[in-house]
């Protein structure tokens, strides 16, 4: 019993001494008072705002829903900016086999971007032969590096027995070399 009773004792100075280590709140000195106030009167730096919903996701057959071609443009740049290599092929007529590339060459090549942001430029709309065709400039600033290019997408203009493919935004050519 005895021990028990110091074993008790000892374990109660402790918790009563790591206690008393612990600073609480105090009243703030007048300096730390001034620069709070300092601090609240300058202006709040700008801070991103993370989405509260998930974003939607960057496929090229996405891109099949939409009628407007700047929205799949976007849809290619953000797969861009995201490093998708396997989206961004994809953008390329018959889903990225049009882009020339076997998707591991494709991504190698891609691959040398490290942190690409996209800027996409007013584009132009045309129809010719049954196909609509939009071109736009495309800048990609990647660190100090600058790449800047046109990319054409098209798609056939609703024909009879067009097939999902014809019918979506993809890449008919592009003067990009990243």
């Amino acid at each position: 019993m005895i021990r028990t009773a110091l074993a008790f004792a000892a374990a109660s100075a402790l918790v009563f001494h790591l206690g008393g280590c612990q600073k609480g709140p105090g009243s703030p000195s007048p300096d730390a008072t001034e620069a709070s106030e300092a601090a609240s009167a300058a202006p709040a730096a700008t801070v991103p705002l993370v989405p509260t919903e998930p974003l939607p996701m960057i496929t090229p057959v996405a891109t099949a829903q939409t009628r407007d071609p700047a929205q799949a443009m976007q849809a290619f740049a953000a797969a861009i900016e995201a490093r998708d290599w396997q989206a961004v092929r994809g953008f390329w007529g018959d889903y990225g086999k049009a882009s020339g590339l076997e998707e591991r060459a494709f991504a190698a090549r891609w691959n040398a971007l490290a942190a690409p942001a996209v800027t996409i430029g007013k584009g132009q709309q045309e129809g010719a032969a049954g196909s609509l065709y939009y071109t736009a400039p495309v800048t990609i600033v990647d660190g100090a590096r600058t790449i800047r290019g046109e990319v054409t997408m098209r798609r056939v203009n609703d024909v009879d027995g067009a097939s999902p493919e014809q019918l979506r935004w993809h890449i008919e050519s592009a003067t990009l070399n990243p």
